[in-house]
């Protein structure tokens, strides 16, 4: 699967029932006020579980399940990752991405 080199996500995570390891916030030491450029993608073959390969604001590069990212936007910068303010075009809370996402089927 190709993916965008362009594409930013933003961490949320998925505390849930069976939340994916790792933690992108207490065991990768990613900052919920940034955002994130994918590097890469993985997919092992004995999971139905997806990676994006992201690097934290240590530069480390860190394989996060897909299950603790939302899509963010897609924006033109080599940077790693970017202030969520200086980027724009996200939904500031969980609750108004849900309803643009609902909305955009009407």
């Amino acid at each position: 699967m190709d993916i965008d080199n362009r594409l930013f996500v933003e961490i949320h995570p998925f505390d849930g029932p069976r939340s994916p390891h790792p933690h992108p916030i207490t065991d990768a030491e990613f900052d919920p006020r940034l955002i994130y450029k994918v590097l890469g993608m993985y997919n092992p073959s004995e999971t139905s579980e997806c990676y994006f390969v992201l690097a934290n604001p240590r530069r480390q590069i860190w394989f996060i399940p897909q299950r603790h990212l939302l899509a963010y936007r897609l924006i033109d910068s080599d940077e790693f990752f970017l202030p969520k303010e200086d980027a724009g075009g996200g939904t500031s809370s969980a609750a108004a991405r849900r309803r643009a996402v609902m909305g955009a089927g009407t």
